[in-house]
């Protein structure tokens, strides 16, 4: 794939949109330093080239959600895409509403999946993972479950954009996320808060007006829920970005323990280390154990700074093993998927088209 070479400006705009997506071009223009014109000029380029997507991210625990999983996968060099393909399991796994977030190269993979449940998780996914070890397609298997209620994580686009860029920004994200405040737990959705936020998170880019016009709801309802929910942290806005277009060649999704008794704020050190180790995508951290994704440009690159930071963390004692890394060259990647719609749907009972 022939790299895209942005202009500064267009860099500078990129970032803008991973930072603050959800603001105005007005709005922007104040925050970058960047001309509307430019901005309008640069979303218009990104469009066409397909570069970035926004995104309307619900949170886990307003759906009915109560823990995500991570499943790292390591499959058999005999079981490829095409063998494995030939299983049903592999098209339920990939198509189940609870996945997320799924991307595969043909000897590993690896997937985030919402569930109302432990027992939720295993009843759909175990027989898909049983199926895949008695077809000898598995080699490892790992899945760690991180109840949204005590998980803080973080969305690093921005981070990622101004690390790729080397944009030395002063306006970085710097918090962790947190969905365990009881502002989240105590919301009561009625029907037309389900619709509507279903409505969101499938159509992104649509204004309220064709919302409105797709789900029956008025304009001003639509409006005001858009607010509310934003507002209270039901959805946030994330940037997806074609990675692979602007000059990375490796992803790479990482599992790491915590040493015993590492407190929260101990934690966040390793938060700050483990976005070091390259471009951060997304951190999820709760007691005793992190995951997350981060881009490199080059192997030279992600094997000098993940052995720097971990064993910085080591000498501190915040960490007892090093951490278990899958790396994939992004041009090998032969499964992606990304998508909430379908997810919000099934949690909230949505059955209406729209």
């Amino acid at each position: 794939m022939m790299q895209l070479k942005l202009t500064s400006k267009e860099r500078l705009v990129l970032y803008g949109l991973a930072r603050y997506p959800g603001l105005s071009d007005i709005d922007l223009a104040t925050r970058i330093d960047v001309d509307r014109s430019t901005i309008f000029k640069s979303k218009r380029k990104f469009r066409d080239w397909q570069l970035i997507r926004l995104m309307n991210v619900p949170s886990g625990i307003t759906v009915g959600g109560e823990i995500l999983t991570s499943i790292f996968a390591k499959f058999s060099p005999t079981a490829p895409i095409e063998v494995r393909s030939e299983s049903e399991a592999l098209l339920e796994w990939i198509g189940h509403p609870n996945c997320v977030f799924h991307t595969a190269t043909d000897t590993e993979s690896f997937s985030m999946v919402y569930s109302r449940s432990l027992s939720d998780f295993k009843s759909s996914f175990d027989p898909l993972i049983d199926e895949y070890a008695q077809k000898g397609f598995i080699d490892d298997i790992i899945c760690s479950h991180y109840p949204f209620a005590s998980t803080n994580h973080s969305a690093d686009a921005a981070v990622a954009v101004n690390r790729i860029f080397e944009l030395d920004r002063p306006d970085l994200p710097q918090e962790l996320i947190s969905e365990s405040s009881s502002q989240l737990e105590d919301m009561k959705l009625t029907d037309k808060d389900k619709l509507t936020l279903y409505a969101f998170v499938k159509y992104p880019m649509l204004s309220d007006l064709e919302l409105s016009r797709r789900t029956g709801i008025s304009r001003p309802t639509i409006s005001g829920k858009r607010t509310k929910f934003f507002q209270n942290g039901l959805l946030t806005r994330e940037a997806n970005i074609d990675w692979q277009k602007i000059c990375c060649e490796l992803i790479t999704f990482y599992r790491l323990e915590l040493g015993r008794g590492v407190s929260w704020e101990e934690q966040e050190t390793v938060h700050t280390s483990l976005r070091r180790m390259g471009a951060p995508l997304f951190t999820y951290l709760q007691r005793g154990e992190a995951f997350g994704a981060f881009l490199s440009e080059n192997y030279t690159d992600l094997k000098n700074k993940v052995n720097a930071e971990i064993r910085t963390l080591a000498e501190m004692a915040l960490i007892d093993d090093p951490p278990m890394l899958m790396t994939m060259p992004l041009d090998m990647i032969v499964e992606s998927k990304r998508d909430y719609a379908p997810m919000v749907a099934g949690m909230l009972g949505i059955e209406k088209e729209i």
